[in-house]
């Protein structure tokens, strides 16, 4: 805002003809009085009587209709009325309207030469000039608008200034929100009569008057309208222009540019060690899978071993007890089925180092009784104590079936793998009673072994299987005392009678995952695809001759 505006020059209204006061209006109404346009009405009736003391009359003796008091008289009814003021403040009191154009334009400008640090000369007198307009400012407003939030109680002297390029940013926000919020009090109702060419004392009736005060309100709207747009215009092309709202923008912008890198950075950053990870993770499954094959090739080879050392001991056993069975008084047992008892104990206590060690001591003894004697003579040291092997563990399934052989701790058992012919009895009945694929069969056959038998000692479902395993391989290796000849008179000496350690398997692997719930000969049928060499038939006879071994231990 200007000085002018704030404070008025005095002046000596002598000075001037009464063209120049009265009909030319040399002077404002406010200079006339010597008081600011934001002057209250007690400012201005003041200002009257300090005029009125120099230019009354009585004080001239120029008379009553002396030109100059009537000036100040006239300048005291208008500034008084706040219709008339704010009518004369809005269309008869000079005011420049013009605002400055768009940076660009400025820019293009060959004669300008307009550079940033012109801003504020250019656009502060735009801004100040304004203010005369500004209804939170006007005396009048405040009174009538005390409890309108949007009309801020403030002076002239405290409404917000452009600044300049030191001005804090946050002042420099302030300054265009209070521009934005500009509410200006200008009335253009005397603008749009003389335009429309509308005399109200003219009009011949109350409606007449009525519709011309209408037509008049509907084109000083418009030019209120006009007025607002003007000044969002103005803030508009400012705030564009002006070079710290053009740094902080800049400053942003970068801010932002720089925040997608680093974004971008973070993700790839991210990216990378997701890879990373990825690869170790794989790195180290493929170490785990291979180290996991190694071991089961390991305990495959381990399992091989053991359970060939076991076979050429029943085998051995066997073969040598057929060869002394009519030697009675040279054999250490009353018959086959104590000395698998033993061979099985021994298979199941000692280790495979212990049972290569016992296997190559047997081959050297020339004599079949005196090798079943050194078997006995063992038999008795592990169970006595002498002696404890550390048995390794092997799978061998048959439908559905996982021997454990293992010894408890570091002091073998010596009634842990002894079966009595009650407890064998109770097993077979279990097998037939329980088929494969049947859920938890062997723990329902080992239940139903010790609920028949009653033993101070318990048959643990691992027991069970290990038995019934041991019974399968003797069956396989003794085929005069525990496989009976096929129903169907097949020849025994059909290569096709002939099963290796690997068929048996495979025909017990079948048994497990064909349960006996499916369709009889679907079922086999499935089974024999899964045996190499051999035929349905071949594979319901095996199971048949197994089962029969089983029921002929009772």
């Amino acid at each position: 805002m200007t000085s002018s505006d704030n404070k008025a020059k005095p002046v000596n209204l002598f000075d001037y003809s009464e063209e120049e006061l009265l009909q030319h209006n040399a002077l404002t109404h406010y200079e006339i009085l010597n008081v600011p346009v934001f002057a209250t009405t007690d400012d201005v009736k003041k200002a009257y009587r300090k005029s009125s003391l120099k230019y009354h009359p009585d004080k001239t003796g120029r008379g009553e209709d002396d030109y100059v008091f009537l000036a100040v008289k006239a300048a005291y009814d208008t500034l008084t009325d706040s219709a008339k003021r704010q009518a004369y403040d809005s269309t008869v009191m000079p005011f420049d309207d013009e605002i400055p154009p768009p940076r660009s334009q400025l820019l293009q400008d060959p004669l300008l030469l307009y550079q940033d640090e012109d801003f504020y000369d250019l656009f502060g007198p735009v801004f100040e000039r304004n203010l005369r307009f500004d209804a939170r400012l006007r005396p009048e407003n405040h009174k009538k608008n005390k409890n309108n939030s949007n009309l801020q109680k403030t002076s002239a002297s405290k409404a917000p200034t452009l600044g300049d390029a030191n001005t804090p940013i946050e002042e420099v926000h302030a300054f265009y929100e209070y521009w934005v919020h500009f509410e200006s009090w200008r009335d253009y109702s005397q603008t749009a009569a003389d335009e429309l060419e509308i005399d109200q004392e003219n009009a011949e009736s109350r409606y007449e008057k009525r519709w011309l005060q209408k037509e008049i309100d509907r084109r000083a709207k418009q030019l209120k309208r006009q007025e607002m747009a003007r000044i969002q215009l103005l803030v508009e092309r400012a705030s564009e222009a002006d070079p710290r709202l053009r740094k902080e923008r800049l400053e942003r912008q970068q801010a932002k540019v720089e925040a997608a890198k680093q974004r971008e950075l973070e993700a790839e950053r991210r990216k990378q060690e997701l890879i990373e990870a990825e690869k170790r993770e794989e790195e180290r499954l493929e170490q785990e899978k291979q180290q996991k094959v190694a071991e089961k090739m390991a305990r495959e080879q381990e399992k091989k071993m053991i359970r060939k050392e076991r076979q050429q001991l029943r085998r051995m056993t066997s073969s040598s007890f057929e060869s002394v069975k009519d030697k009675a008084n040279e054999l250490p047992w009353k018959d086959l089925y104590d000395m698998s008892v033993d061979v099985d104990f021994l298979c199941a206590s000692l280790s495979f180092t212990q049972l290569k060690e016992i296997n190559t001591k047997y081959e050297s003894h020339e004599d079949h009784a005196k090798a079943l004697q050194f078997v006995q003579e063992k038999v008795k040291r592990v169970k006595e104590g002498e002696e404890c092997g550390n048995a390794d563990q092997s799978t061998e399934s048959n439908g559905g079936i996982t021997a454990g052989m293992s010894n408890n701790g570091n002091k073998c058992s010596a009634t842990s793998n002894l079966w009595s012919q009650e407890e064998m009895s109770a097993l077979a009945k279990g097998i037939k009673k329980f088929p494969a694929g049947g859920a938890n069969r062997w723990d329902q056959i080992a239940n139903y072994v010790n609920n028949l038998c009653r033993q101070d000692v318990p048959r643990t479902r691992q027991e069970c299987i290990d038995k019934y395993n041991a019974l399968a391989r003797e069956t396989k290796n003794t085929d005069s005392t525990t496989v009976e000849e096929p129903k169907n008179g097949a020849d025994n000496g059909d290569e096709n009678s002939e099963w290796t350690a690997e068929q048996d398997q495979q025909l017990q692997d079948g048994l497990t995952k064909f349960p006996a719930t499916m369709d009889k000969n679907e079922r086999w049928a499935s089974i024999a695809k899964g045996v190499t060499g051999k035929s349905k038939k071949d594979c319901v006879q095996r199971f048949k001759a197994i089962r029969e071994a089983l029921k002929n231990r009772k």
